[in-house]
């Protein structure tokens, strides 16, 4: 399983909230550049990037920062936050995006999405299933619908759709542990989809145990912050 740190931006600074509340919101000492060379030393080669202005408040996409981080190391970085329009598609890959995830564009526009998938190819396009009491929650985490998030993932997987990220986000941020059932569930679902963990990890024991059920990729950011985790365990971890 693939480990994937976690960088929030906010005003060029790393931030973090817990499950999406704006209340909650920490601002870290380290500079996402700083994380940028801190985890490409242990050995880390893919950074999950949340610039969270634009994917909550509407604020214009800091691709200034993206295209930054993208030059101070040879991470891949996978882009998230206010992705709406084609244009600002293309930004983010000039700017320095490998991936790019995206979690509203989906709902309000399947069309657009679709031919992001086959412009972009693929491998590049990333479907964000973020999930509050079992049903799609989207713009930021403020607007919870009434979507079916199999379902969901069912309509684009049929047409060609290879990557996901899955997130509970009551655990975002929590450190509670990760919602295992429900990767589990999606596993069995989509055998041959390449799922990414979201949220709630707490300790390196929860990755091992998402390695264990199959999952491809795991996100982590806050356990790290925190000291919940270790550079000395993340390095045994990608010894293995």
């Amino acid at each position: 399983m693939n480990l994937v740190a976690s960088i929030y931006i906010k005003n060029n600074r790393t931030v973090n909230v817990r499950s999406g509340d704006f209340r909650t919101l920490k601002v870290y000492p380290k500079s996402p550049i700083d994380l940028i060379k801190e985890y490409e030393d242990i050995g880390i080669k893919d950074i999950y990037v949340v610039d969270l202005g634009s994917a909550k408040m509407h604020e214009k996409n800091n691709f200034n920062l993206l295209e930054m981080m993208s030059q101070f190391g040879k991470v891949r970085i996978n882009y998230s936050g206010g992705m709406r329009n084609s244009e600002q598609v293309s930004n983010a890959f000039n700017n320095g995006a490998k991936k790019i995830t995206f979690g509203s564009l989906p709902v309000y526009d399947k069309d657009i999405f679709l031919s992001c998938l086959t412009t972009w190819g693929y491998k590049k396009i990333v479907l964000a299933v973020d999930i509050f009491n079992k049903s799609l929650r989207i713009n930021g985490w403020k607007y919870q619908t009434k979507i079916d998030p199999i379902s969901h993932i069912d309509y684009f997987h049929k047409r060609g759709l290879k990557n996901i990220k899955v997130t509970d986000i009551s655990k975002d941020g929590s450190l509670e542990g990760p919602p295992t059932a429900l990767y589990k569930k999606i596993l069995k679902k989509f055998p041959l989809i390449n799922l990414t963990a979201g949220g709630g990890i707490r300790s390196i024991k929860d990755l091992y145990n998402l390695k264990d059920i199959g999952v491809h990729n795991a996100i982590f950011g806050r356990a790290y912050y925190e000291e919940k985790i270790t550079l000395e365990e993340i390095k045994d971890y990608l010894k293995k």
